[in-house]
């Protein structure tokens, strides 16, 4: 069994890339609750324009905060709520 993730647009279930199904494959549509995914990818591209819009109009040296967040080896990947 393999899953592949589509989206359903006027009437026809459209799927992402260009997955190989063979012709006459048996499927199993399950309709995903989009709302919460859709909410947090819309969070996450927010957060990164807000992210290059302050770093592309900063030109303030970066304070002691930084250099304290650095020298603890901060992960921005752990750091960030995305």
């Amino acid at each position: 069994m393999q899953a592949y993730r589509a989206r359903y647009e006027r009437g026809r279930v459209v799927p992402f890339g260009n997955p190989a199904i063979p012709e006459g494959s048996s499927l199993i549509v399950t309709v995903l609750d989009d709302v919460s995914s859709e909410s947090a990818l819309i969070k996450q591209q927010s957060a990164v324009n807000d992210f290059l819009a302050n770093l592309q109009s900063s030109d303030e040296p970066l304070g002691s905060e930084f250099d304290e967040l650095i020298s603890q080896r901060f992960n921005i990947s752990r750091g960030l709520d995305l």
